[in-house]
């Protein structure tokens, strides 16, 4: 059965007015009623079934896909991991989750090896908790069909590939162009492909940004000095690609935090905000790790807080347990906090002040970051990363050497400082471009439909 007075859409990103739906299965129904009010809230279709075979059967009649299925473990007749092992052959796509006790806990690991649920809680849940796992399930399960639909796109070009080579000898002296231009067009659908997938992972970014406005453009600009620093220290292209990726995505695990835990204020935490906070590298793993594209990116925002010392979370690596792109995020995460943010992370800024006296607030916490990474060398951070990258920066130049500017300042002739994108996510034009009559014109016509927020050019 369904909730009705909870038919209210959400807008997906493809563009489709599309309601996700849940279906519960539990034979208490003071636990399926519970858990229909705690979804309500959330625009969620709410399906609910007394037991494994009522669960089935709405399944089975396919009244529309199921994004996660919820199901109590102990439940007469069919438990629930017998249910979501059938429940996987129906609806594989659905992300499933079990509830259980304690004592449940072998047959909650033994499905979990099998690979039939995704995640287990434990009763009794905690609402905070268990909405949080939905929204990720739910990430999780608009990912994960995303990217099925481009490696369906990309097997159906390779099929199509495949087929035309067949007679590719018969055809070659008479269709030498077309062949040509077949291939130019394989190539750019599969640039196509993969400048989606960056788009996706953009917009990703911009919506935990639009979740904390405060910090906006700290993942882009961790991504530009994660990617800098990658490529000074020698990685191949496609490691750098996976930096700035990991780098644009590290703080995922952050969408559902309130303010408080947005602030950096440690002191002032409770404990289980402390517990809470630390988990969400974690938590950002678990959002991409089902995408195969991504995998090798959630295990850099999973570490992207270890120390060097071994002292970091959530695994207490040390030195090079720490993979190379986690240590790099790492660097540009803690220098934009100081220059991009304005955060006295230890002091730094205060220490800065009273050797030098009054600065302008940019080249003060400038001088902060840098004092801020030499002296946790050792400590914190690779010490040869934060060698490599403070050369980067005296070579180069810092952001201290551009300017912020407005859509309505830009004139032909200008440099970009910085990577360009819109408020969105959507990547507009690289760093180093010079503008001309025609971008400038470009860039004004799009500030009216999707806002750019700022501009970085470099002081002429």
């Amino acid at each position: 059965m369904t909730d009705s007075g909870n038919e209210q859409h959400v807008q997906t990103a493809g563009g489709e007015d599309r309601q996700h739906a849940i279906l519960l299965v539990d034979d208490e129904e003071s636990i399926t009623k519970a858990l229909s009010r705690l979804f309500r809230r959330s625009n969620y279709a709410i399906f609910t079934a007394k037991g494994g075979e009522e669960g089935l059967a709405i399944l089975n009649s396919r009244i529309r896909p199921f994004s996660v299925i919820i199901s109590d473990q102990r439940m007469p007749g069919m438990s629930g991991v017998v249910f979501l092992e059938a429940a996987k052959a129906v609806d594989p796509q659905a992300v499933r989750i079990l509830l259980t006790g304690y004592a449940d806990m072998n047959a909650t690991i033994d499905a979990i090896n099998r690979g039939e649920i995704h995640r287990y809680m434990t009763k009794p849940w905690n609402d905070e908790e268990l909405l949080l796992v939905v929204r990720q399930a739910i990430a999780q399960y608009e990912l994960q069909r995303e990217n099925e639909r481009l490696l369906e796109l990309t097997k159906q070009q390779n099929e199509a590939l495949r087929r035309w080579n067949t007679t590719l000898e018969q055809r070659v002296e008479e269709r030498s162009l077309e062949i040509l231009q077949k291939n130019t067009d394989l190539t750019r659908l599969n640039q196509e492909l993969e400048s989606n997938l960056y788009n996706a992972v953009r917009a990703f970014a911009a919506l935990v940004e639009k979740q904390n406005p405060a910090q906006a453009g700290h993942m882009r600009r961790t991504a530009h000095w994660a990617g800098e620093i990658a490529r000074a220290m020698d990685l191949p292209e496609p490691e750098v690609a996976q930096v700035e990726i990991a780098a644009l995505l590290h703080d995922l695990g952050k969408l559902s935090f309130p303010p408080r835990l947005l602030e950096y204020r440690e002191d002032t935490w409770t404990p289980d905000e402390k517990k809470r906070y630390r988990r969400h590298p974690q938590i950002g793993q678990e959002t991409v790790q089902f995408i195969s594209r991504l995998d090798h990116a959630g295990i850099l925002i999973r570490c992207h807080h270890e120390r060097f010392d071994g002292q970091g979370y959530p695994d207490h690596l040390r030195e090079e347990e720490i993979s190379m792109g986690a240590r790099i995020i790492a660097v540009a995460d803690a220098y934009d906090k100081f220059t991009g943010l304005r955060i006295d992370l230890d002091g730094s800024v205060r220490a800065v002040r009273l050797a030098e006296g009054k600065l302008a607030d940019e080249e003060m916490f400038r001088k902060a970051a840098v004092m801020h990474l030499k002296k946790e060398s050792f400590l914190a951070y690779d010490p040869d990363i934060v060698k490599r990258f403070l050369d980067l920066l005296r070579d180069r130049g810092s952001y201290r050497e551009e300017r912020k500017i407005g859509v309505e300042e830009l004139v032909r002739g200008m440099t970009l400082s910085r990577a360009l994108y819109s408020s969105s996510g959507r990547f507009l034009l690289p760093a180093q471009t010079v503008l001309t009559d025609n971008y400038v014109k470009k860039i004004r016509s799009l500030h009216e439909t999707d806002f750019i927020e700022a501009i970085y050019v470099s002081k002429s």
